[in-house]
């Protein structure tokens, strides 16, 4: 290990110069690779609930109540990863370089999009999002009168269309 002196020290800090910035009053350095809060799209999200799978600190929540599910970003527990803009089937998240995010109410650090639910058209329970259902049914080769189905009441008209020999309707 290399002792410096003070002298030297001083020395080489001279020669180096100011490198910190005056922030605020100078914008500071963000590098391209630089990740801030993350945003979402309201108009592209599913809630299909990816993003919530794979935040490690939980700043994401999904959480059904009545007839909506809000997907909820509390930004306080974000560590800014980009785990959710990675998974994100509708590229519905953006991962932004806002960094100044502080606040004196919680409530400000909180944003959400609210998605209406589907329930099973038999059975009545919750299946998923409206906006998962339009996005499924683009990109499915599940009939239609299959898609608004649980995946048990799915099984259980299929079979039964099979064993009557129509080969997916039971109508």
């Amino acid at each position: 290990m290399v002792k410096l002196s003070i002298a030297k020290i001083l020395q080489i800090a001279l020669k180096a110069g100011r490198v910190t910035r005056k922030y605020p009053s100078e914008q500071p350095l963000l590098t391209p690779e630089f990740r801030g809060a993350i945003r979402i799209d309201p108009t592209k999200c599913w809630g299909c609930g990816a993003c919530v799978r794979v935040c490690p600190p939980n700043a994401l929540t999904l959480t059904p109540k009545d007839k909506v599910a809000t997907l909820e970003y509390f930004v306080g527990r974000c560590i800014f990863c980009g785990m959710c803009a990675e998974v994100c089937p509708a590229n519905a998240i953006t991962v932004t370089k806002e960094f100044e995010l502080s606040s004196t109410s919680i409530e400000d650090l909180k944003s959400g999009v609210v998605h209406r639910l589907v329930r099973c058209s038999s059975c009545g329970e919750l299946i998923w999002t409206e906006a998962e259902l339009r996005a499924t049914v683009k990109s499915s080769p599940i009939s239609e009168e299959y898609i608004t189905l649980c995946p048990k009441c799915r099984k259980l008209k299929f079979g039964k269309a099979a064993m009557l020999g129509r080969g997916g309707s039971s109508e």
